[in-house]
């Protein structure tokens, strides 16, 4: 069932000939109030204004500075991308087709527009799933070589290209016709309706099902690693570092809770829905399916919202970039001559030295605070014979004091490993 197809259920078990139909259609409940579809405008309105608007800064931020062209950024901005064709497809053509009661807007968009909703729903939640993937080997294997560049785009292509082929059956089996006393619509025509259920059942399981549990299996085991790694972590005088470090872990914590809450609250009551209107051809005749089914469209579109302040403004260069760009931050910002020496943090001299060096010789970032990594990296380093150059050396408990390694404050959304001026070695996996 596609976004578009609310009505759907209605046209089930009527006469479907080629020649006009008079259908009688049920009358919804609440959803027929005026002031309710005041209500929902006004929420579809907020939905596609905010969400264009923080999806197309990511984009605009990233295409901009080179420095942000690195692989978790390029998966945020394949994130934006699709909820930008969300927000343009989805959010006002759904609304409007059901308050305007007919499909107004002809018979290429009636294929165009229920094929493209299909496909950014697909490219967006199997994104998200690459981005947690990504993390999970971060953090549960610190010292194996980062994902290239070319690895990500080619990885992202192929997003796009599977989401395209597996939504071509919207693009095919939609059907723009006319309906006397109803008007134009455009709906569902599937050869069978049993091809329709099949079809129905594994999209949700493509789009939602598997994607959740590979997200929350990625994200549980990260949690658990921090945890360990909190727990294992040798005493130290400092109780106040230790609290800090402490309340680091908790916070990041309860974002990668949030990130799999969000995602399963987004989006599964609307493949319920739709599961059950495949399932059962009486549902749409529920005089408050209408409502129910605006309801938790709006749930689900509202994900295009909160994905660019989940993954990006919660990423400290993203926050910089941002305020470079947007007016209502300018009056803050600093005198050109000490836009060098302060960090995203408000620090001095942090800024300059955040890089993360792999295997690959690339700089990555990673939606998780700068301790998460560098004690994911150090502890293994311990345990571990780590060859630099043709000298292998033995890292010991007490090897990370031989690098200064100066943690600043929670940077909820990237890997940074800040490295003394005056130490003149780099820290490389």
């Amino acid at each position: 069932m596609s976004l578009l197809d609310e009505n759907d259920s209605f046209l089930e078990g009527n006469n479907m000939s080629d020649g006009n139909v008079t259908l009688t259609f049920p009358v919804q409940v609440i959803i027929d109030n005026p002031i309710v579809q005041v209500i929902f405008v006004l929420l579809y309105f907020g939905i596609f204004v905010l969400g264009l608007f923080g999806n197309v800064l990511v984009c605009y931020v990233v295409a901009r500075n080179r420095a942000m062209h690195t692989v978790t950024n390029f998966f945020i901005t394949n994130l934006a991308l699709a909820d930008i064709l969300l927000c343009v497809l989805a959010v006002p053509f759904t609304p409007l087709y059901s308050f305007l009661g007919q499909w107004i807007f002809g018979s290429a968009l009636c294929h165009l527009v229920a094929y493209a909703q299909g496909t950014s729903v697909y490219i967006s939640t199997l994104t998200l799933t690459s981005i947690a993937i990504d993390r999970f080997f971060v953090i549960i294997y610190p010292f194996q070589p980062r994902m290239k560049l070319c690895t990500c785009v080619l990885i992202i292509l192929s997003i796009w290209f599977f989401s395209l082929l597996v939504t071509l059956p919207y693009g095919i089996f939609m059907n723009h016709r006319f309906y006397e006393g109803k008007g134009y619509v455009c709906e569902e025509a599937w050869l069978t309706e049993s091809s329709r259920q099949m079809y129905g059942g594994l999209t949700a399981m493509m789009q939602f099902v598997l994607p959740f549990f590979i997200i929350a299996f990625c994200y549980v085991r990260v949690s658990l690693k921090l945890n360990d790694k909190a727990r294992s972590k040798p005493g130290s005088k400092n109780t106040r570092k230790q609290e800090a470090e402490q309340e680091r872990k908790r916070r990041t914590n309860r974002m990668l809770i949030a990130m799999v809450t969000i995602f399963g609250v987004s989006w599964l009551p609307l493949n319920l829905i739709n599961i059950l209107n495949d399932i059962y051809i009486d549902t749409g005749h529920w005089k408050y399916y209408n409502f129910c089914f605006f309801l938790v469209h709006a749930v689900a579109v509202s994900s295009t919202c909160y994905n660019p302040f989940l993954y990006a403004w919660l990423n400290d260069n993203f926050r910089k970039e941002f305020k470079q760009v947007l007016p209502c931050f300018q009056a803050s910002r600093p005198p050109a001559g000490m836009m060098g020496k302060i960090g995203p943090g408000g620090r001095l001299g942090a800024w300059k030295s955040e890089r993360t060096y792999n295997g690959n010789e690339t700089c990555q970032e990673t939606l998780l605070p700068t301790s998460v990594v560098i004690s994911a990296r150090i502890e293994e380093a311990q345990n571990s014979s780590v060859e630099m150059g043709n000298n292998r050396m033995n890292w010991q408990a007490k090897s990370h004091d031989s690098v200064e390694v100066v943690l600043v404050a929670y940077n909820a959304g990237e890997e940074v490993v800040h490295i003394s001026d005056n130490d003149s070695r780099r820290v490389r996996n």
